[in-house]
């Protein structure tokens, strides 16, 4: 009877397409270690984590609000002499181009070593951009980087994840409560 249990979960978890293994591993939180933020032709990585409440280190989903570290590396060594403007933003406000209205942002300076990490607190759920514009000395060259995460909010596949769940949960008491009541009639019999 376990065995068939236990095939049941593995089979729903198959026909649901839920990779268990890189739940587990990331804390049920699945992030790709690159993460990541286009500059034209050049990327760099973003990692956000929260230190005072999990280990997850995360691209899009912080599950909570709260202090964040938010780490970018840069492993170009053009993007490495360039000055960086870091601004982390409101995603539902709207955003202006040449001077966005920063909610966190870092002082405008070169990072030599191409990276730099950082802490914010955010005091409210919603979604967030990490705003990234790297100039040369001259000015003649500029890219700009644009990561959108959400902070707090349940993403979609953490719904889809909690729906399959609970469809788990249903169809197992309904099938305990139809067991518990056939052999409850068979032994009125």
């Amino acid at each position: 009877m376990r065995h068939k249990f236990i095939f049941l979960l593995i089979s729903i978890s198959v026909m649901l397409g839920f990779d268990f293994t890189h739940a587990w591993a990331a804390g049920w939180h699945y992030y790709d270690p690159e993460c990541p933020v286009s500059l034209g032709d050049k990327t760099m990585k973003f990692v956000a984590m929260q230190p005072k409440k999990n280990i997850d280190r995360v691209c899009d989903a912080l599950p909570d609000t709260g202090p964040t570290v938010i780490v970018l590396d840069a492993g170009d060594p053009e993007l490495r002499d360039m000055t960086w403007d870091i601004r982390i933003l409101d995603a539902n406000a709207p955003i202006v181009e040449d001077n966005p209205t920063a909610i966190g942002s870092l002082p405008a300076q070169k990072y030599r070593n191409g990276m730099v990490n950082f802490d914010h607190n955010f005091t409210h759920a919603g979604n967030y951009m990490l705003y990234a514009k790297l100039s040369s000395d001259d000015g003649k060259k500029i890219y700009i980087g644009k990561h959108l995460f959400t902070v707090g909010l349940v993403t979609e596949g953490e719904f889809y994840i909690y729906l399959a769940f609970a469809v788990c949960v249903f169809a197992a008491s309904s099938f305990g409560f139809v067991k518990w009541r056939q052999k409850r009639s068979i032994s009125k019999n």
